[in-house]
């Protein structure tokens, strides 16, 4: 009987595989090429649907800040299709968005080995190498780009950017002005080019430029600077409109709130100044200039327990603020706090403030 089992299972065995032969037997050399074809175009399909939406989700995730995710997704694209350029690009700006910026720089170099005209790009490892602190690739990405197409007004400004923080002015003026030239709209351009002109003191330049600015895209920010330089260049009553403008286009810029109170302290109307200073430490609490500021009101006030009060949150905000250790050994004198006295002016003269080692030799030793 077992012999007769195995025998069977033999034939059974022989009888099913031989069937399957025979099936495909029935077609032609034609009619099997035509079938495999379809099923590869039928698998093609298949995976570019997958790839297709895979990378969706990874844009999606991307796009609702959620990176790591968006990494998981976008590594599934590229394991389905590695040339898949999209996927190394938005890949890189996902870790450059999570401040991983050497991740960042080389999945935009494979997206640049696949894609060697990307723009975008090149522009995003420059930029990358600019966050990271690497100040010469930064420039030199950024000047490779504008070899690579000179239209990149966004590549001339941030090299502007890089020279002005180099102190290289003229260079930085250059800069900028390439950008207005490429894009005469560039606001940012026209207000980064007034600084520079700032720093070199060449106020009636700056003061143009940051008009300029203003008409292009009026910005808090840019009146605010309108004002200040106003101000240096003397003509208060302008520097005051520019800082009623810039609190006019965004009520809660507390910098302009905080120099306009500056204005009104300096010609006596403390009112006015300690109800600006208020609004700017309302508005950002960590404003240790402000508390500076309105503690130069309370000391004119004799309020020398608001000015102390002000003055120590100036310190514990900014702890190597000499001016405000100055004034807080002034208010603690006043308060008969000698010893305390002299030792904020030791600090503030630690600091380099000569100020404070004049307080110090004349009423400490």
């Amino acid at each position: 009987m077992k012999n007769i089992f195995l025998t069977l299972f033999g034939i059974s065995f022989s009888i099913i595989s031989f069937a399957q032969v025979e099936a495909d037997s029935t077609l032609t050399l034609e009619e099997i090429s035509f079938r495999d074809s379809i099923a590869a175009i039928n698998s093609s399909n298949a995976n570019l649907q997958l790839l297709q939406k895979t990378y969706n989700k990874g844009a999606q995730a991307f796009s609702s800040g959620n990176f790591r995710e968006a990494i998981v997704l976008f590594n599934e694209v590229i394991a389905i299709d590695s040339t898949y350029v999209m996927a190394y690009y938005t890949m890189a700006l996902s870790f450059k968005d999570l401040k991983e910026y050497s991740n960042a720089i080389d999945y935009l170099d494979l997206t640049l080995s696949l894609d060697s005209a990307n723009v975008d790009a090149l522009f995003q490892k420059a930029k990358c190498f600019q966050l990271n602190r690497s100040t010469d690739k930064s420039m030199q990405a950024y000047l490779l780009l504008l070899e690579l197409d000179n239209k990149q007004s966004e590549a001339a400004y941030e090299l502007g950017v890089l020279y002005y923080l180099k102190k290289d002015y003229q260079k930085a003026i250059d800069m900028y002005t390439k950008a207005i030239f490429i894009n005469p709209n560039y606001a940012y351009a026209y207000n980064d080019r007034a600084s520079v002109y700032r720093a070199l003191e060449d106020y009636p330049r700056a003061i143009e430029d940051y008009k300029i600015a203003n008409k292009k895209d009026p910005q808090a920010f840019i009146f605010n600077n309108l004002g200040s330089v106003l101000k240096r260049s003397g003509d208060v009553g302008a520097a005051l409109t520019a800082y009623n403008k810039a609190i006019e286009v965004n009520a809660n810029y507390e910098i302009a709130y905080n120099n306009r109170g500056a204005i009104y302290f300096e010609s006596q109307d403390y009112a006015s100044a300690l109800k600006d200073f208020k609004k700017a430490i309302t508005i950002n609490p960590k404003y240790s200039l402000a508390y500076c500021n309105r503690a130069a009101v309370y000391q004119i006030q004799e309020n020398y327990t608001g000015a102390l009060d002000d003055l120590n949150k100036a310190v514990d905000l900014q702890n190597n603020n000499a001016t405000a250790l100055l004034n807080r050994g002034i208010t603690k004198e006043m308060l008969r706090d000698v010893d305390g006295a002299c030792e904020d002016w030791q600090k503030a003269s630690d600091f380099g403030l000569s100020k404070g080692r004049d307080y110090y030799i004349n009423n400490c030793e």
